[in-house]
């Protein structure tokens, strides 16, 4: 194992043209028989899957959208082949956090079986009030029941956690649990369960560019499917599926099939200051803004027990808190499928229903002083 500190290459998944980025972080290349995932008790027998047996396929022919889009950009290391990139985080985020105040905005979808996912999701940077909180948009891939405690879920996507990453940056993400965030999973490599292949990509790098509002906008495409052979859930980024790596199947109590699948924001409310937070979700617009203002997922489709990419079907919108939150469905003849606007502000002072306390008191401060001048 050997540490070193680099200036983080960063590849544009569709493209794979190198460029530099200032996020510095110390990297260590470890082993790839040596990462932590070998270390779960399920994992002892596990024989190291390099590479999926197939990539899902589609059919589908596309036609060139109006709508202009790029692709953006993973942090990635030069680490040896045989090797993975490893960076540390506050492991105190191992556990799944809070859940009790998260609100969501998500397009859902539950006709099983279904053997993965994808989609194309805008990349945006959303002001996170509190350290404690987080603003995420991701993949959720789920089977089993959370009241009944046997939920196992594939999340995978981009967050702000200032906290866990101590910085404001949009990072690549993933998480599992197979016991409904009880006693297993946590985020990225922070415990025992997935298996990374890749010698260069990040698993909690930085992305970059980002999304403007009325500019450029950035995507990131994310595609997860459960291999045929093997039984593992494989990882891809970019519309070239670069591979990331797997979850064993060994890992999971109840995910032969995925049951539901989601696409969406999700945001954690501190209510510090006795109010709902002003941590924005997506782009901190609202899904009514529309393109280039409002932050979406495109082309979200499943992948059938064919392995073949289906468009996703009878999707359900579901918001929270859709004052502060929302999300809005629209289907296409172009090459954006079936896509989602979501996102929102959070809190704003349209929502308190009255001007703030110091143009009030401004306003009293002058009325005072021109009364004594009459």
């Amino acid at each position: 194992m050997r540490s070193i500190i680099v200036i983080l290459a960063v590849m544009t998944l569709g493209l794979g043209s190198p460029t530099k980025t200032s996020d510095q972080k110390d990297i260590e290349c470890v082993d790839i028989h040596k990462q932590v995932a070998f270390s779960h008790e399920l994992l002892q027998n596990h024989k190291l899957q390099k590479t999926p047996s197939e990539f899902p396929k589609s059919f589908q022919v596309k036609k060139k959208s109006s709508w202009k889009t790029f692709e953006t950009y993973v942090s990635m290391a030069n680490c040896s082949v045989g090797t993975i990139p490893i960076w540390k985080q506050n492991e105190s985020s191992t556990n799944e956090p809070i859940r009790k105040a998260n609100q969501h905005a998500v397009g859902i979808t539950n006709i099983p079986p279904m053997y993965g996912a994808t989609a194309r999701v805008s990349v945006w940077d959303p002001t996170v009030e509190q350290g404690d909180e987080f603003s995420l948009s991701q993949i959720w891939i789920t089977s089993g029941s959370y009241k009944k405690n046997i939920l196992n879920t594939i999340e995978v996507g981009w967050q702000v956690s200032p906290n866990m990453n101590q910085d404001n940056k949009p990072r690549l993400f993933i998480y599992w649990t197979s016991d409904t965030y009880n006693a297993t999973g946590c985020y990225n490599l922070l415990c025992p369960g997935f298996i990374q292949t890749s010698n260069n990509i990040i698993i909690g790098g930085a992305i970059a560019p980002l999304s403007e509002y009325g500019g450029k906008q950035f995507e990131i495409t994310i595609s997860v499917w459960k291999d045929r052979k093997s039984g593992n859930w494989w990882l891809s980024l970019g519309s070239n599926h670069s591979l990331v790596g797997y979850w064993p199947s060994e890992i999971f109590a109840n995910l032969t099939y995925a049951e539901e699948v989601q696409w969406g924001g999700e945001v954690v409310d501190s209510h510090s200051f006795g109010r709902q937070t002003t941590t924005c979700m997506g782009s901190g617009h609202l899904p009514d803004e529309g393109f280039g203002k409002a932050s979406y997922f495109r082309n979200i489709e499943i992948i059938d027990k064919n392995n073949i990419l289906q468009p996703a079907q009878n999707v359900e919108l579901k918001a929270t808190t859709p004052e502060f939150y929302d999300i809005k469905k629209l289907s296409s003849d172009d090459d954006w499928g079936t896509y989602l606007f979501y996102g929102g502000p959070g809190f704003t002072r349209v929502h308190s229903g009255a001007f703030s306390l110091a143009p009030s008191l401004h306003f009293l401060c002058i009325s005072f002083i021109l009364f004594f001048i009459i």
